[in-house]
């Protein structure tokens, strides 16, 4: 991992540098508490490392596209818009459908056909994404990872607007799903002193769905894999979000979740702060 210090830009306590990352371009966003890589020609993040070094998602391009063996490598990602079609993979690390710049104080990214764009802006412990302008085909919000920065499911937990902490782990690999309609979610590692979040703030209603994909057809026993957690995704590989412009955010919350009382405050904070960004649409936009 080499840093190529090309081009700086500072704004409240937030550096954005170019890198490169298994091979590919990077932008990696060093906020006060967090570092977020962003793969450039892939839309999405690659690597998002919390202020103890860990990296909760930990993408590696191989194997490439290998069902489930990719789960531990070329899945991982946020927000891994585009699933189908011509732009198949825009949103993705690792694909090479987007064009990324630095503006405002943020990044924002184009599909090379002009279809879509997006933009995320950064702040200490977390980040926003809008997307401003769509294509045709329907989108989902993915954060394919490992919570706590490695794969250990039995020692996992996770909860959304309905509840939580939770221990279910369903079985992706086996079919399993569990779904709802949330709005906002949570994932934590017994070990870890912070949980990651992501809520959407103004995107239409619709399922929502978690699982945990291991690497191996042994599931979630085997030796590594990633959480399948999305916004606007049906129980199959189905995305179903249509609306532009849409506001989404996600990063860190510096606490773990034991019990419903540690629940109920993750649940606050994310409330509270989803119902500010709505209040000044999603983030404050610099030029383009």
């Amino acid at each position: 991992m080499v840093l190529l210090t090309v081009a700086e830009l500072t704004m409240a306590q937030v550096v954005i540098t170019r890198a490169e990352y298994e091979a590919a371009e990077h932008l990696a966003v060093r906020s006060k508490h967090s570092e977020w890589w962003y793969d450039a020609a892939g839309g999405g993040f690659s690597r998002i490392v919390d202020r103890g070094g860990q990296d909760w998602v930990g993408f590696r391009r191989e194997p490439w596209n290998v069902l489930p063996a990719s789960a531990a490598s070329s899945y991982r990602g946020l927000p891994n818009l585009v699933f189908g079609g011509e732009r198949n993979g825009a949103g993705h690390p690792g694909f090479d459908r987007c064009i990324s710049r630095v503006a405002g104080g943020g990044i924002v990214t184009e599909t090379r056909d002009g279809t879509w764009r997006w933009r995320w802006t950064f702040h200490d412990d977390y980040a926003v994404l809008r997307i401003e302008q769509k294509g045709e085909e329907p989108y989902w919000f993915l954060y394919e990872g490992v919570p706590g920065g490695r794969y250990a499911p039995q020692r996992w937990y996770w909860g959304h607007d309905v509840g939580g902490p939770l221990r279910l782990m369903p079985d992706f690999v086996a079919g399993e799903r569990a779904t709802g309609p949330w709005r906002w979610a949570y994932f934590g590692a017994d070990d870890s002193p912070r949980v990651f979040f992501v809520a959407r703030v103004s995107a239409e209603e619709s399922p929502s769905s978690f699982g945990v994909m291991g690497n191996t057809r042994r599931g979630v026993a085997s030796p590594d894999g990633m959480t399948v957690f999305g916004f606007g995704r049906a129980r199959e590989a189905k995305p179903l979000l249509a609306n532009a412009p849409a506001v989404f955010v996600c990063g860190f919350l510096e606490r773990c979740v034991k019990d419903a009382r540690g629940h109920a405050r993750a649940a606050r904070f994310i409330r509270e702060l989803a119902a500010r960004l709505d209040d000044r649409g999603g983030s404050r936009h610099g030029n383009r």
